[in-house]
């Protein structure tokens, strides 16, 4: 009769702990579907650089104040980023250059930049954008990266003037930021989609999928990851 109750008591625990294990895994599933970030490597509002034909993006989200994003712009030599970097892998080469010479200039791979600020300055971010009002965008972009030491609102509109934009129209966008709900866009599909620092890289499109490349890697990271899906 003991041995009984005990197979009993044996089988109630096991049933017990069954129906804990499908209540966990049912509160998961719940969770991964209600709770989980939502984001995208792609906006209908990027800026994209390249042939519309290529099938191939390398989307970089990045801030104008991060000296890793720098260093991928083949930029900060000054604070000698790219000499730590060399000095971990002697072959190291700024990645976004090399892209544009090797892929988006020859019409396979389109470049697309997201802005992702993590630093207290955002101010470049607006003033990109107001740029790219006047179809401006790369060429300001490329200013900002080049003079990553001098970002205040006054060489901001000085990088304005330099590109003969519209000065009315360009400091009333800026000052009015004009642009805020779309950077906090980029911001939050960037967080959606697992970026946690800056730079990160997204290679591929939507229907092969997205390979990601975090930090100022080199560019034969790039190079293997693009050539694969090329």
């Amino acid at each position: 009769m003991e041995e009984e109750n005990k197979g009993k008591t044996i089988v109630i625990r096991k049933k017990l702990l069954i129906a804990i294990a499908i209540f966990v895994i049912a509160l998961l599933v719940l969770a991964f579907f209600y709770f989980k970030p939502s984001g995208k490597v792609l906006s209908d509002d990027s800026h994209v650089l390249g042939n519309p034909n290529a099938t191939i993006y390398v989307v970089e989200f990045s801030d104008y104040e991060c000296p890793f994003c720098q260093a991928s712009e083949g930029t900060n030599q000054e604070e000698k980023i790219i000499s730590s970097l060399k000095r971990i892998d002697p072959n190291w080469e700024a990645p976004i250059p090399k892209v544009i010479e090797e892929y988006v200039n020859t019409g396979k791979v389109k470049l697309v930049f997201r802005q992702f600020p993590v630093h207290p300055n955002k101010n470049p971010a607006f003033a990109v954008k107001c740029a790219q009002e006047q179809d401006k965008f790369w060429e300001y972009h490329k200013i900002l990266f080049e003079n990553y030491n001098a970002l205040t609102i006054t060489d901001l509109k000085k990088y304005a003037a330099d590109l003969n934009l519209n000065l009315i129209q360009f400091n009333d966008c800026f000052e009015s930021r004009k642009y805020e709900d779309n950077i906090q866009n980029d911001l939050n599909d960037g967080m959606g989609v697992g970026v946690s620092g800056t730079p990160t890289f997204f290679i591929g499109n939507e229907v092969k999928g997205f390979e990601k490349i975090e930090g100022a890697q080199s560019f034969s990271v790039f190079k293997e990851k693009i050539e694969s899906m090329l």
